[in-house]
């Protein structure tokens, strides 16, 4: 049976969270395992003070994990930490906001690694679905020990959470991330645990981030860390902790069909010092915002498509707009009137402005409109979106200001030249060695 701990921590106590880890990592019997290259991988796909400051793994968390593991591996090679942000803001500049920088103070072996200004590897794979090839930062595959250490958050995109198994978007390259992100998210998911299968798991669950866009919604306490060696257990036991059934959400489903780990609770040890139900109980009532993008109760007139696109438009429709009613609720009341049109929508649209959010998007009937403007992209990402209706329609959500501009239009080519200039004459290997 794969073992799941849940331990209680009701803070980011440095002592406290190290005893849980260090008793943690011994309870699941990957000590001796801890050794040579290690690489961390966080979650931190946004990061900022003022407008994203719950929705990625806490420097706190990351500075008690650390020493725990710079106690066990007892070498002098670096310990890797390797992530790939994203709406197109560089990861450098969010490990400075996120905190992570400071670490190097107390961690000399600490290195912090940008994916994008990584060398890259390209992989061929066995099993996938979607992915035949893998473009993935070096650290993630030459490595002797993985370890995730992900935020547990809802998360519109994925039936409404996001534990382990999705933080392996955070390792693709930038121009593979948004392939296939559509109604083939579950599936694409699922490819990537042949290459991003951890060898532990250790989940910031001390203050979760719940019922609005991914990376900028508020933080709820839930006060308890999470570890585990399986993704697929740890995952399940996570969608009962939100109140969810694991069988409901699609990319466990197919991560279980694969025969990555256990849905079931029957197969899985649960250890620790805080119950399932407990938090449960805790849990109750708290919305994890997963809902059809029509029916949300706004100025916008939407009209849903078929196919309806949980991973694709309708859902990056529904996350920006979250991220507008998270950081900027008085807009979010008072949007302007438009009629918004996701998917190949059947029957007639007349209305005085129009807005086809989406490559595939078109209306199958009559159309008729004053002003009609459209946001190519399949799905078109975060910082499309939040650029797009700004330029089209007048619509500044929150993330579009000074700082963000200045991280995606000037940093962001920096970052994206150190790459490219890294990568010249990268090459393929097998993956046969992962799972």
């Amino acid at each position: 049976m794969e073992k799941v701990i849940i331990r209680r921590c009701e803070n980011y106590d440095l002592e406290r969270m190290r005893e849980i880890i260090r008793t943690g990592i011994e309870g699941l019997g990957v000590t001796p395992k801890i050794w040579g290259r290690v690489t961390i991988k966080p979650n931190v796909v946004l990061a900022h003070p003022e407008i994203a400051p719950s929705g990625f793994t806490r420097p706190e968390f990351l500075d008690a994990l650390l020493y725990e593991i710079e106690g066990i591996k007892k070498n002098e090679l670096p310990i890797i930490l390797s992530e790939n942000s994203g709406v197109g803001i560089p990861t450098a500049r969010m490990f400075k906001r996120a905190g992570y920088k400071k670490l190097r103070e107390n961690h000399p072996l600490l290195k912090l690694s940008p994916q994008e200004e990584d060398k890259r590897i390209k992989l061929t794979r066995k099993k996938g679905k979607i992915h035949k090839t893998i473009t993935v930062a070096r650290p993630v595959v030459d490595r002797d020990f993985l370890i995730y250490a992900p935020k547990l958050k809802s998360n519109v995109l994925v039936g409404g959470m996001t534990a382990a198994i999705k933080l392996n978007i955070g390792i693709m390259y930038s121009k593979e991330r948004m392939y296939h992100h559509h109604y083939d998210l579950d599936q694409k998911i699922a490819d990537l645990l042949e290459v991003g299968y951890p060898d532990l798991i250790l989940t910031d669950a001390v203050e979760i981030a719940l019922g609005g866009n991914q990376m900028t919604q508020h933080g709820h306490p839930l006060g308890v860390i999470i570890m585990a060696t399986n993704p697929v257990a740890h995952d399940a036991v996570c969608a009962h902790i939100f109140g969810l059934k694991p069988e409901t959400l699609e990319y466990l489903i197919e991560s279980y069909r694969r025969g990555y780990g256990p849905l079931s609770l029957a197969e899985i040890d649960l250890s620790g010092d805080v119950s399932l139900e407990e938090l449960q109980r805790r849990t109750q009532g708290w919305e994890n915002g997963f809902q059809p993008v029509h029916e949300l109760d706004i100025n916008f007139d939407i009209h849903s498509g078929e196919p309806y696109c949980t991973g694709g438009c309708h859902g990056i429709m529904l996350d920006w707009l979250y991220m507008i009613r998270d950081r900027n609720p008085e807009l979010y009341r008072n949007l302007p009137r438009w009629t918004v049109v996701i998917g190949e929508y059947q029957g007639d649209v007349e209305a005085e402005r129009v807005m086809l959010v989406g490559s595939c998007t078109r209306v199958i009937g009559k159309l008729k409109t004053k002003k009609l403007r459209k946001i190519k992209g399949c799905p078109p990402p975060h910082k499309d979106l939040i650029l797009q209706f700004f330029l089209k329609a007048g619509i500044r959500a929150p993330l579009f200001r000074f700082d963000m501009i200045m991280d995606s239009y000037f940093w962001g080519p920096i970052s994206w030249l150190k790459g490219a200039i890294k990568n010249i004459g990268s090459y393929r290997i097998s993956v046969s060695k992962h799972r």
